[in-house]
């Protein structure tokens, strides 16, 4: 049974097997018959007043250009022959139209026009009245369409968002053909809707910002300027660099992780309320933070740098998830001497280098006599010598449950009693721990007891991994040729090889090979071979940064930078046809917008 057959049965006697129908054409050919619409139509039957079309044409003129600039752009993403354009705004109401004379007067005869209303209540199944009501790409083709006038047009439609996800427009393109590339153009439309979203938060931040400035007191300094959805506008010159990256960002989550006291004014414009200017007030002096390690330009790092500098000051325990050699003692330095407990001490336990009876006296210590090789005048433990300090244990995951036991004991008590001791000790200590596994994965498994889980796992970080810090490289290398007096000529050359390997041991292992490369070529520069063998002589498994599918993506961006972004010239400087192109650049989610 063909798609007609199916039609003219289910207008007869509103039944239909539903197996041969995608199932929102069934659900939109229910709700059309719910509400009445004549499936025997032959036109459009509802318009708003051309006043109101123009006002509305006016209001969206820049939406109205965008899309048309970037059809223009991505045209010949369209198989479909005598395409027509349609962009409706957010209640269906067609705003403009343009495309093939052909399928332009089929439509005008139809009021398939400027002015009328293409919703499913007002011409029954169509692409764009369910894109507008599902908020999702469609395709309607011919028969499929509930009502007689839109039979002849093959349609598909997608909904375009604001900024705040909210619905705003929707694009179409109907031909008189049946569609043989339906995925190719539902990904070509969801392509321009997705640039021109941009394109219009873009836009919307422009003219927020504009506002906001013309309404200020006061020069724009020192400042951070809020939209009424909480979004950072815009960030003063002399805040750039601090804050920069935080545009975009809800001020909520800034105020979260930054320490720094602003306050919060309320900007208004003809008595309504526009947004809000965060302002650091005079005399106010940011709070001191002390950082070891580099000084990381990575966006991640900062974030997780702020995280911790704010749970430095409370006393709850932190854990530190993150790679080996990323840095977790150098966090836990740092977490300690921004606390309350900076001028006791720090002490260090790497619970996996020790068996767990080494490990037992090395937490709890013991008295003179204790065992056979015991110190004569006995020894006080880490956990003691943390005593209003600060106990770090790292690769807590290593752990035997027998000392997890004790170790949830001593923290439930704060009392521990040192080997062949029969009286207790009380403590007063911060702990932080870490590890290179998930500790959640490790409960689930059995490996590791629930109980201490919810003792140590109060504030979880996560550590990034050098290979997520690609900016932090160039610092490593001008850190360690400082601290060298080194300065070589081909400095770049270091950084640059840096960010083609994955380094598994991160940090350590990075230092590891400048070590080893000021060793051997203190003044000769090294070719890219004997750079690769210093990393591998070093490594367990040497790893490039890039996969295959990296590489593959990566040689797509740089051939369509190539080309400024011309498809065609790109699918043949690849050797490949334009339709595997297409389905790379969707697979790999490349934003062929220009740069």
């Amino acid at each position: 049974m063909n798609t007609k057959d199916l039609w003219q049965s289910y207008v007869q006697s509103n039944e239909v097997n539903q197996t041969l129908l995608p199932e929102y054409i069934i659900e939109s050919w229910k709700y059309c018959s719910d509400n009445s619409v004549n499936p025997f139509s032959r036109q459009g039957i509802e318009r708003i007043p051309d006043v109101e079309l123009a006002i509305q044409m006016k209001e969206l003129s820049f939406l109205i250009q965008t899309v048309k600039k970037e059809i223009k752009r991505l045209s010949e993403f369209f198989y479909i022959k005598k395409p027509l354009f349609i962009l409706t705004d957010s209640k269906g109401t067609i705003l403009w139209r343009e495309g093939h004379s052909e399928t332009r007067d089929l439509a005008n005869n139809i009021q398939f026009s400027e002015g009328s209303v293409w919703t499913e209540k007002a011409v029954g199944t169509n692409a764009i009245g369910i894109a507008l009501r599902t908020l999702q790409s469609v395709t309607v083709e011919r028969f499929q369409h509930f009502s007689e006038a839109s039979h002849p047009f093959t349609c598909s439609s997608t909904p375009i968002f604001n900024g705040n996800n909210e619905v705003i427009a929707c694009l179409n393109v109907s031909t008189m053909e049946t569609a043989s590339e339906v995925n190719y153009t539902l990904f070509a439309l969801k392509m321009i809707a997705k640039n021109v979203q941009q394109r219009v938060i873009e836009q919307e931040i422009k003219v927020k910002k504009e506002q906001l400035l013309e309404v200020l007191d006061s020069p724009f300094k020192q400042s951070l300027l809020v939209g009424l959805d909480g979004k950072i506008l815009s960030v003063s010159e002399d805040y750039q660099e601090q804050y920069q990256e935080n545009q975009g960002e809800l001020i909520t989550e800034l105020m979260k992780v930054e320490a720094t006291p602003f306050k919060k004014e309320k900007l208004y414009q003809n008595k309504e309320l526009i947004g809000f200017r965060y302002k650091l007030e005079k005399g106010q002096v940011e709070p001191s933070f002390v950082s070891f390690g580099i000084t990381s330009k990575n966006k991640e790092y900062q974030k997780f740098l702020n995280q911790l500098s704010q749970a430095a000051k409370s006393e709850l325990p932190i854990h530190v998830y993150g790679e080996t050699g990323s840095g977790k003692e150098v966090s836990a330095k740092t977490i300690h001497y921004n606390s309350s407990r900076q001028f006791g001490k720090l002490v260090s336990v790497n619970c996996g280098a020790l068996s767990e009876s080494l490990l037992e006296s090395e937490l709890f210590g013991y008295v003179a006599g204790s065992f056979t090789g015991a110190n004569q005048s006995g020894y006080k433990g880490k956990i003691e010598q943390a005593n209003q300090g600060t106990l770090f244990l790292d690769e807590i995951d290593s752990m035997s449950k027998r000392m997890q036991v004790a170790l949830l004991r001593a923290l439930e008590e704060k009392k521990i009693t040192p080997i062949g001791s029969g009286k207790e000790l009380s403590v007063d200590f911060r702990l932080v721990t870490a590890s290179n596994k998930d500790l959640k994965e490790l409960v689930k498994q059995g490996e590791f007891r629930e109980d201490l889980f919810y003792r140590l796992y109060v504030i979880p970080l996560n550590l990034p991994s050098l290979r997520e810090r690609q900016e932090d490289f160039s610092t490593l290398v001008d850190v360690f040729c400082q601290n060298k007096k080194w300065q070589p000529s081909w400095q770049n050359k270091i950084s640059q090889i840096g960010k083609e390997y994955e380094w598994q041991g991160n940090i350590r292992e990075f230092q590891n090979f400048l070590e080893r490369l000021y060793l051997y070529f203190p003044k000769k520069e090294p070719t890219h071979e004997e750079l690769v063998n210093l990393i591998s002589i070093g490594s367990i498994k040497i790893i490039p940064k890039l996969d295959n599918a990296l590489d593959e993506r990566s040689e797509i961006i740089h051939t369509l930078q190539e080309t400024d972004y011309h498809l065609t010239k790109t699918a043949e400087l690849l050797n490949m046809a334009r339709s595997t192109l297409y389905r790379k650049i969707d697979k790999y989610q490349i934003d062929i917008t220009k740069k």
